[in-house]
């Protein structure tokens, strides 16, 4: 992909830290104003997306919430017996926003994970789960509908169908926020994570495999993910003060930056940062910076320090031009061809209503992609052109 080597609008580093308590706080950064929103991880247990378009619903893995599998059929609610029961955990998609615990089984429009996809364009409840809450509380729960009025409803029971309670929530409720999150005990709306657009990173907790001698782990570790519309590019054996981005690979993943630029010193019982480590995050703005962690102290503080550095604003890449490319057939139902005509390569993005790339693919010159639209919802997506000399988009309806 095209790459840069930032020196026109590099700026002075900044040293910073957050304090996550232990992890019992969460902390969104913001990387412009270098503000941290922090929520306490007890006041919720599931988060529900906000997105006009998504079904996603998060667990709160960070307060140790679980969620399980009990059977592809909602009637069988009133005969729920768990002896015997093999509890498999679901968790928290690492990949995308749009695949939380709940989401994470979907095999494909219209299959939801939780739900599926109707005529009338609600998604139903086909599977029910246990959930275990930060209580340690288990509880069965089906998900009955998210409607095309963006109302969430669902219910929770004990397992032996005692408390059984009706939720109800509207996206609208965390207006600008990407998930409304909830307390399945108290039935509160957490209320202090910041708007979508005032922050750029979460520092927290999150399951992940690790391995541990021969064998590989479901285990909690204190990492960072990215917002959504963010990419990352990783930059190892390269000293930290070098600002080439040139022939990194860029990625939407939002634990791209994780966990593992520290590991743990079991003869010190302290953390070493991985040498020549960083990591370069492109803002939906078009602003790119730099980060690269110095220390991380565990136990009762939970501390992430680190540098960053401003390298690019947003207008340095915001220069609009008539880029000779084609997208057909528009609009498309199974699948579009996406033409670079230029002589120069290209970084071809497809961008949904909401500002997250849901695909990234570097375009050669004089070539054409096929991209397959099918598990795509209709709607109107954006199709940027990223080249060297400037930047296009182009609009794709999909029916």
């Amino acid at each position: 992909m095209v790459g840069f080597i930032t020196t026109g609008y590099v700026q002075a580093q900044n040293a910073d830290s957050v304090i996550t308590t232990a992890g019992t706080m969460d902390v969104y950064y913001d990387f412009q104003t270098g503000k941290q929103t922090s929520v306490d991880r007890t006041k919720w247990d599931i988060g529900l997306s906000t997105a006009r378009m998504s079904a996603s619903i998060l667990i709160n893995e960070n307060a140790g919430v679980e969620l399980f599998v009990y059977s592809n059929d909602t009637n069988d609610w009133n005969t729920v017996d768990t002896s015997g029961f093999t509890f498999t955990n679901t968790f928290n998609s690492e990949e995308s926003w749009d695949n939380g615990a709940f989401s994470n089984l979907g095999t494909n429009h219209p299959d939801y994970g939780w739900g599926t996809y109707d005529a009338e364009h609600n998604v139903n409840g086909s599977r029910l789960f246990i959930i275990k809450t930060q209580t340690g509380d288990y509880l069965k729960m089906v998900v009955d509908q998210m409607s095309t009025l963006g109302d969430f409803t669902f219910r929770t029971a004990n397992l032996d169908g005692t408390n059984l309670t009706k939720h109800k929530h509207n996206k609208s409720e965390a207006n600008g926020k990407n998930f409304l999150l909830t307390n399945l005990s108290n039935r509160d709306i957490a209320v202090g994570n910041p708007l979508s657009k005032d922050w750029n990173l979460l520092f927290t907790k999150y399951i992940t495999e690790v391995r541990q001698g021969p064998t590989v782990r479901n285990m909690a570790v204190s990492g960072v993910k990215i917002n959504a519309g963010c990419k990352v590019a990783k930059r190892k054996g390269v000293e930290v003060s070098s600002n080439d981005t040139n022939n990194l690979d860029w990625n939407t993943k939002i634990t791209e930056i994780g966990y593992d630029w520290k590991a743990f010193d079991r003869g010190s019982f302290k953390y070493n940062m991985v040498e020549d480590l960083a990591y370069f995050v492109q803002l939906p703005n078009g602003q790119m910076w730099k980060i690269w962690f110095t220390n991380y102290v565990g136990g009762p503080e939970g501390k992430f320090v680190f540098n960053t550095q401003k390298l690019r604003s947003g207008a340095s890449i915001s220069r609009l031009i008539s880029l000779n490319t084609s997208i057909y057939p528009n609009p498309a139902r199974t699948y579009t061809n996406i033409s670079n005509r230029e002589s120069t390569p290209m970084l071809v993005d497809v961008i949904d209503m909401h500002g997250k790339v849901l695909f990234s693919e570097k375009l050669l010159a004089n070539t054409t992609t096929q991209l397959s639209t099918d598990s795509y919802i209709s709607g109107i997506y954006t199709i940027r052109f990223n080249s060297e000399n400037g930047v296009d988009f182009k609009k794709l309806i999909i029916e």
